[in-house]
């Protein structure tokens, strides 16, 4: 299935080749070039990408660093879980009793 969808892009990929291969003038921070308008368009989507996917690195490392701090902060040596075999026994939970 992923062969099939893979061909697909890659069939698609050259019918945009050929289609835009005119050369265009590229300037870039003062740096002149004539590149096929293709090119261009699909440096400038990996860029993006790869900009994307370290923007997203960036804020998941930053997100997991925030909730390993606030789930460790003051309960270093507290267990995993505060119920023994279905009862509540952490701290800070009611005594089981009657009820007014």
């Amino acid at each position: 299935m992923w062969l099939i969808a893979g061909i697909g892009a890659l069939i698609l990929l050259v019918i945009f080749v050929v289609q835009n291969a005119h050369a265009v003038p590229v300037i870039f921070f003062g740096a002149h070039a004539s590149v096929s308008f293709a090119a261009a368009l699909l440096v400038a989507a990996v860029a993006g990408a790869l900009v994307t996917a370290a923007a997203g690195t960036a804020r998941s490392t930053r997100l997991r660093r925030t909730m390993r701090r606030t789930s460790t902060a003051g309960h270093a040596h507290a267990p995993a879980s505060d119920t023994y075999r279905g009862r509540n026994t952490g701290p800070g939970r009611p005594e089981p009793g009657p009820r007014p």
